[in-house]
């Protein structure tokens, strides 16, 4: 069962359903919270702080205005100080059970809003773990994490306006993150075969269909018509069955065999490892689902499915993957990573907390 099917309904407490309307001046955001408390209570018995909305149950999504809001507590955050977020905000306290991967993505598509994302782990701009314009992932332990959704200010206009944000928790995995050594021909090397584990840019690759997209199931065909038709949807299903959330935008794979979304592999993928495949220009492509480590200098690690994609065709890079694996990386197209096949074969996929390492939290 995947993490997003095992959270239960989502339970929104905030001091009152406008908290901000009021004009008063900031509460006491203390976590023993102020004197005239919420009902009903937090899960924990905790009350929730004036002002604040709190979550206690993963996967959370909420709709709201920031144009409405009198909330300005913060105008930048250590992880970006020189970007300007001094217009009006809303805080969400995150109520964690258990320790995991944090992710939050906020939709401000209407024209001159713009919304940007930030996870503190206090009520201190100096404290923030990670920011985005669309999305921001940190390691979290249980206990409050605090997540700012706050209004970019460009020129002096506050781009205020509605949205609308998830925040979910993917469980961060423990295992072995040790890798083969050993050496991997790759098509046009010229016979100078790759050293494994290897370390060089990354490319970020595009979507490919899973065997619960529904094509050949209906009138739509077996395959997508266009790099984009359905892509919607796709994010939708990939975020539901792996449990991270970030703001998706990549299309599918352009087309091979005359189709789109379709890798070398030929048939369509189990959802998990589309989530979170990784590509080589490999000769001989491996097993599919064979597991391979994605690694950074900084500890973070995640466990790919290799085995379904051959790619990208410029040797310059050692390889692709997803822009789900780029999201928790906090890298890029072209960024540098080491890439080896594990030696465990069981671990499961996604981000995972290697035992050899210290804990990267």
């Amino acid at each position: 069962m995947s993490p997003a099917h095992l959270a239960a309904l989502v339970l929104l407490t905030a001091c009152s359903s406008d908290p901000f309307q009021s004009g008063r001046q900031l509460p006491d955001w203390s976590d023993s919270g102020p004197a005239d408390t919420c009902e009903p209570p937090t899960d924990t018995g905790e009350p929730c702080p004036e002002g604040l909305i709190c979550v206690t149950d993963l996967p959370f999504t909420h709709s709201a205005d920031t144009s409405t809001s009198q909330l300005r507590e913060f105008d930048s955050y250590s992880c970006s100080p020189g970007t300007d977020e001094s217009g009006p905000e809303l805080i969400y306290r995150v109520d964690l059970t258990t320790r995991g991967v944090l992710g939050v993505a906020i939709d401000d598509s209407t024209s001159g809003v713009d919304i940007d994302a930030h996870i503190l782990s206090t009520l201190d701009a100096e404290s923030c773990l990670d920011r985005g314009n669309s999305d921001a992932h940190a390691a979290a332990e249980p206990g409050h994490v605090y997540v700012v959704a706050d209004t970019y200010v460009a020129g002096a206009r506050e781009q205020a306006g509605p949205y609308s944000i998830t925040i979910g928790l993917l469980p961060l995995n423990q295992g072995d993150c040790s890798m083969e050594s050993g050496w991997l021909d790759r098509v046009g090397d010229g016979g100078d075969a790759l050293q494994m584990p290897a370390t060089g840019p990354m490319a970020v690759e595009a979507h490919l269909v899973t065997v619960d997209d529904g094509y050949g199931r209906s009138a739509s065909g077996d395959w997508p018509q266009s790099i984009t038709e359905n892509i919607p949807k796709h994010h939708a299903m990939s975020q539901d069955a792996t449990g991270f959330v970030m703001a998706r935008d990549q299309p599918w794979a352009p087309q091979e065999s005359c189709e789109f979304g379709q890798g070398s592999y030929g048939a369509k993928l189990p959802v998990a490892d589309e989530g979170w495949y990784v590509n080589m220009y490999w000769s001989s492509r491996p097993d599919a689902g064979t597991r391979m480590i994605l690694s950074d200098a900084d500890g973070r690690a995640v466990a790919v499915a290799a085995g379904y994609e051959t790619g990208p065709g410029d040797l310059d890079y050692i390889g692709g993957t997803t822009e789900e694996v780029h999201a928790w990386m906090g890298t890029g197209h072209g960024s540098s990573l080491t890439l080896g096949f594990a030696s465990d074969q069981s671990l499961p996929l996604g981000p995972i907390d290697c035992d050899q390492r210290p804990r990267a939290l």
